[in-house]
C-alpha cells in the first residue's frame, strides 16, 4: 500500500473518531457565572430542601451539617470554598460545583452529582443557593 493510501485510510478512522468525541463534549453553558443576579439566602435555604424539575433536593445527598451522605457534608462550606481552588472565587467555585459537578470532586467521594442543574435551574436559583452555600 503506498503512503498516501495509508495516509487517506488513517484520515478515514480518525475523522468518524474526532466527530464522536466532539458529540461527547459536555454542552456549552447558555450563560455563565457573571450573568447571575444577586442571590437571597432564605431562598437558597428552601431550595435546598426541595426537589426542582424532576431533580432531587441537594439535601438528599449533602447534609447541611456535618453527617456524610453521597456527596461532601457542608458545614463550613462558605469558608472551605475560597481554598478549593486557588485564583477562583468561593461563588464562582460553588457555580461551577453546581452546574459543571464533575469539574472539582472532593476527595473520598465520587462524582454522583447530575451534571444538568443549568438547565432544570433557573439563573436565580442557581444564584439563590450558591448565596445560602456560602452562608454555611
Amino acid at each position: 500500500m503506498s503512503r498516501r493510501a495509508c495516509w487517506i485510510n488513517c484520515l478515514a478512522l480518525l475523522v468518524p473518531a474526532l466527530l464522536v468525541g466532539v458529540g461527547c463534549a459536555p454542552d456549552a453553558l447558555s450563560f455563565s457565572y457573571s450573568d447571575l443576579p444577586a442571590g437571597d439566602v432564605a431562598r437558597g435555604a428552601a431550595l435546598f430542601d426541595q426537589p426542582v424539575n424532576g431533580a432531587a433536593a441537594c439535601s438528599a445527598c449533602h447534609a447541611a451539617g456535618t453527617e456524610r451522605r453521597a456527596g461532601p457534608p457542608l458545614a463550613g462550606y462558605g469558608q472551605s470554598a475560597g481554598a478549593r481552588v486557588p485564583d477562583e472565587d468561593p461563588a464562582e467555585y460553588t457555580f461551577y460545583s453546581i452546574i459543571r459537578p464533575s469539574r472539582y470532586v472532593v476527595r473520598g467521594y465520587s462524582n454522583t452529582m447530575p451534571s444538568d442543574y443549568d438547565k432544570r435551574l433557573s439563573q436565580q436559583q442557581i444564584a439563590d443557593l450558591i448565596a445560602y452555600l456560602l452562608s454555611l
